[in-house]
């Protein structure tokens, strides 16, 4: 289990990647760890909008209900620095697809960003519905059926404190 951890759930508004930057900054700048702060805000931020992006047509047919993004934010000691971790999950299944946008459209670099600025990520399919309180782990392969699909996907990225530079996690008092 990761040493510290935050779990929200935010409506899935346009609202929702900003809510996520100030809660990932709060909980980082805490935690002692503010040389990730910028690194995981743009991740957070990137990823909590693809889930919003992809949640609005669902979301039209679910009125007057508004879908819900859940993130969880987790930091473990290192050898290098803290591994900061955010998991974003929404109901949707489908994979998010990096794509390669012209020069002249407006979005589509996210996951782009991502890649370049986490020192990992990816995405799974959960085992079970996620929540506070609950470890979140990926389906086993071989026991991914179409019911694993209503447990929606989860989506992830990592980095090490100061990418490198930081030191090991403070002492918790």
């Amino acid at each position: 289990m990761p040493w510290l951890v935050e779990y929200r759930e935010l409506a899935g508004t346009k609202s929702a990647p900003g809510w996520a930057r100030r809660l990932v900054a709060e909980s980082l700048t805490c935690w002692g760890l503010p040389d990730a702060c910028e690194a995981m805000q743009l991740i957070v931020s990137e990823l909590v909008t693809n889930s919003v992006t992809a949640l609005e047509e669902t979301a039209r047919h679910m009125a007057p209900q508004v879908p819900a993004v859940r993130f969880r934010l987790s930091a473990d000691p290192g050898p290098d620095g803290a591994m900061v971790t955010v998991e974003v999950w929404d109901q949707l299944p489908s994979p998010p697809r990096p794509r390669s946008p012209v020069a002249t459209e407006e979005g589509g670099r996210g996951l782009l960003l991502v890649g370049a600025v986490a020192k990992e990520w990816g995405w799974y399919w959960p085992d079970h519905r996620v929540g506070p309180g609950v470890e979140w782990r990926p389906a086993e392969p071989k026991l991914i059926t179409e019911s694993t699909a209503l447990f929606g996907k989860v989506t992830w990225a990592t980095v090490t404190n100061g990418h490198g530079r930081g030191g090991p996690l403070p002492t918790p008092g």
